[in-house]
């Protein structure tokens, strides 16, 4: 009688080890899906926030966008392509960070009566190059 406790013993506590990994790789798979999906809505917020930030330059000719904007004016577009950090900054020109978003503006100017409608469409890419927000936009330039 004593074997069949001992079995019994045996065969439950095995029974509840078992359990207990397939609890635990379970657990590990719900973290690791949990981290990336963290980490792409990280991606996406800073991809919004640049994306804002591009957008605010180029309405107010900062940043080296009124060069970009009067070269567009001439009549022919341009494509623009720079590296921004995740807080936002521009990289100087020559600056490399593996870490940097790749930011491009496709300038394409629309004459008009009094001045040029310049539209944009504005990109940014991961680190990786896939792209995670994108924008089309408009400035005026008067005169011309």
């Amino acid at each position: 009688m004593n074997k069949r406790r001992n079995l019994a013993f045996t065969i439950e506590t095995l029974a509840l080890t078992l359990f207990l990994l397939v609890v635990l790789a379970l657990l590990v798979q719900l973290f690791g899906a949990a981290q990336r999906l963290g980490l792409q809505a990280r991606r996406e917020t800073d991809a919004a926030l640049i994306l804002q930030n591009v957008t605010a330059e180029l309405h107010a000719g900062a940043g080296g966008w009124a060069e970009a904007l009067a070269a567009a004016a001439d009549g022919q577009g341009q494509t623009v392509t720079c590296l921004y950090a995740a807080d936002g900054t521009r990289l100087a020109d020559g600056e490399t960070d593996p870490a940097a978003y790749t930011v491009t503006v496709a300038l394409e100017p629309d004459p008009r009566p009094a001045g040029w409608m310049i539209q944009a469409h504005v990109a940014v890419s991961a680190p990786g190059g896939d792209e995670l927000a994108a924008l089309d936009t408009a400035h005026y330039l008067p005169g011309g």
